[in-house]
């Protein structure tokens, strides 16, 4: 005899159809927990039922199922996902195009395309929404859902880091060309890359198999501890900015010379860089030094500590960081709301029907939806594109360039060279030349190959001068 089920619609001890009928593919399912095998349960009902189920039979198995932020969609909820769907849109193709008009310009910018990618996540999560609202039985759809909304969260806490990196390689331009700094911070995107695939694995099992409540609840825990890691996650671009300005600049940092984009003249929403600006100061380096082109690369800003490598004009607007460290603190601080949300509803563990307010749909409307809006305009008003550019790289043309000093030591080179090819001639010459060279052994000297410091025709100058501009070529001018 079957045990009298919970119903989790009405409460109480359920004796109804649905619980019997479910009881039955529960023994097909080898003991499963009524959380899990939604999806093999919804093929197995139409084959028993026909297409369309009973609602009282979704009812049930729904409420059965594990608590979402933002709970499982129903008729309510088409609205909202339609208006957030189109909001996204509008911010995509905004992205796309503020990135193509860079690019028209030579301003490229890739963290543009990267909120394209991100739009596209955020709007395909509410526009599923709108068909699983439709058909509540669509889990593979469901599943992908569920999986754009989390992503979308965490690829904008990825991108606020990086931000945040960049102010840090600002301000410490050193530490943050260093080598070690540079592959920690490749380590975090790696471990937060694995963090995504461990969400996504241990949220979609479950759905996909019958498991056990033991299995069911290991699923659970990694779904929770990934939580917790977003959580710590989208608080290190606050941390980076604390280490930047806790930590003031060193004395290397004020001597190194940085290559900042001086012709960006403003952060205006609706202004863009001059045409050809970008390559006009490229081409002013090949006049310049060895240690100008060797710059580190660092983003815009007027107030600074260091010696920065400027073009024929230093008119460059009124641009100052304190908006740029707003942005990325407000954002930061929306998005840590959001993961915050989402780990409470991820600790309770708990069946839909016995979901708290952290499960209503409003909430998620809110943290997912409205802050991310807020996020998108502060990036698109505040012109990051502009505000955390960071140079490209020179072309290989200009780094490729001999300055006037490495080419006295060509000189040399060349000067060695050409004596030993001349020592190689001399051997052989012919027996009447050597008969010849010999009458000359009468002359006592020896014959010695130039010395590297000795000076080449055309130039004058003294050995420890020219050991002491090799010697201190780098160091005189970066510090490190």
């Amino acid at each position: 005899m079957s045990l009298p089920i919970e119903d989790p619609v009405f409460g109480g001890v359920n004796y109804t159809a649905s619980a019997y009928m479910m009881e039955l593919l529960y023994a097909l399912g080898d003991g499963r927990d009524p959380g899990t095998g939604i999806k093999p349960f919804s093929r197995w009902s139409k084959n028993l039922m026909g297409p369309k189920l009973p609602e009282a039979l979704l009812n049930y198995n729904v409420g059965m199922q594990v608590n979402l932020l933002g709970g499982y969609p129903i008729s309510k909820d088409i609205v909202p996902s339609a208006i957030f769907t189109a909001v996204f849109v509008i911010f995509t193709l905004t992205h796309l195009a503020i990135f193509v008009v860079n690019c028209g310009r030579n301003h490229y910018f890739y963290l543009s395309l990267y909120w394209v990618g991100y739009g596209i996540l955020r709007s395909l999560g509410f526009g599923l929404r709108i068909l699983w609202a439709h058909d509540i039985t669509l889990v593979d759809m469901a599943i992908a859902d569920e999986c754009m909304l989390v992503l979308g969260n965490v690829a904008l806490v990825a991108s606020n880091l990086v931000l945040a990196q960049r102010l840090f390689s600002w301000r410490h331009p050193v530490g943050g060309a260093r080598r070690l700094f540079r592959y920690t911070m490749y380590g975090m995107y790696l471990v937060v890359a694995g963090v995504i695939a461990m969400t996504v694995t241990a949220s979609a099992v479950p759905y996909l198999y019958y498991l056990s409540s033991k299995v069911f609840w290991h699923y659970k825990i990694c779904v929770m501890v990934s939580s917790i890691l977003i959580i710590l996650y989208s608080l290190t671009a606050i941390s980076l900015l604390g280490l930047s300005y806790f930590f003031k600049p060193t004395r290397k940092d004020e001597n190194l010379y940085t290559y900042q984009p001086w012709w960006i003249e403003s952060f205006s929403p609706f202004y863009f860089v001059k045409k050809g600006a970008k390559l006009e100061a490229e081409e002013t380096f090949m006049k310049r030094n060895h240690n100008h082109r060797h710059a580190v690369r660092v983003i815009a800003a007027t107030h600074h500590h260091y010696n920065m490598v400027e073009g024929l004009t230093n008119q460059r607007g009124d641009l100052t960081h304190n908006t740029s460290i707003l942005i990325i603190f407000i954002s930061t601080t929306f998005l840590f709301l959001a993961s915050v949300v989402r780990c409470i509803a991820v600790f309770q563990a708990n069946a839909a029907f016995r979901g708290g307010r952290v499960c209503e749909p409003v909430l998620m409307y809110i943290v997912w939806g409205l802050l991310e809006v807020v996020i998108n305009i502060l990036f698109l008003v505040g012109r990051v594109d502009l505000r955390f550019y960071r140079p490209d790289k020179l072309p290989k043309k200009v780094r490729a360039i001999i300055t006037a000093e490495q080419s006295v030591m060509v000189s040399i080179i060349t000067a060695e060279q050409s004596f030993f090819a001349s020592r190689n001639i001399s051997q052989n010459v012919s027996d009447e030349e050597e008969s010849e060279a010999e009458d000359m052994d009468d002359f006592s000297y020896t014959e010695s190959p130039p010395s590297r410091t000795a000076a080449p025709p055309g130039y004058e100058f003294k050995n420890d001068k020219l050991e002491e501009s090799t010697s201190n070529d780098n160091e005189s001018d970066f510090n490190f």
